[in-house]
């Protein structure tokens, strides 16, 4: 995952289907202003945040969001889903292997007795997914208990 915003949303335009030139013409602007806002050694032209955020949306690709967090030592996990059609038995099954690869990246990180950046970076992610797991099964559960106060 690239460390920087600008990185992330230049590879995140190129991998696009059809490339750079089909994400322009989604987001409505000339290609080559596109590629101009892309460049990080273009300082004439600057990627706009409702810009990086319409190309996020579009592609579905939210490596700068990522990247972005990173550097600022954050990191991203998606909101839980309060409309998701898992059953209570799928999302405690879910939680319970998220945590299992947490466990496994934590350990595979300390196999060598040191810790690089990138396991620290894939022990986050992990967790983050754990997390969000979690949130998810939390999420099932204060609808099962809404609908026991509600008629």
């Amino acid at each position: 995952m690239p460390s920087n915003v600008i990185d992330a949303a230049y590879m995140t335009a190129h991998e696009y289907p059809g490339g750079a030139t089909a994400l322009a013409v989604r987001l409505g602007v000339n290609a080559a202003v596109l590629s101009n806002r892309l460049n990080p050694n273009n300082n004439d032209h600057h990627l706009y945040v409702r810009d990086l955020m319409a190309i996020m949306t579009i592609s579905g690709d939210h490596r700068a969001l990522h990247a972005a967090c990173l550097e600022l030592g954050y990191t991203a996990m998606p909101l839980p889903d309060s409309s998701s059609k898992q059953t209570t038995s799928e999302a405690l099954t879910s939680t319970c292997k998220e945590f299992s690869d947490y466990l496994q990246s934590v350990s595979g990180a300390l196999a060598d007795n040191k810790v690089t950046a990138i396991e620290l970076r894939c022990v986050r992610q992990h967790l983050g997914e754990m997390v969000a797991a979690a949130g998810n099964l939390e999420s099932i559960l204060e609808a099962i208990e809404q609908k026991a106060i509600r008629p």
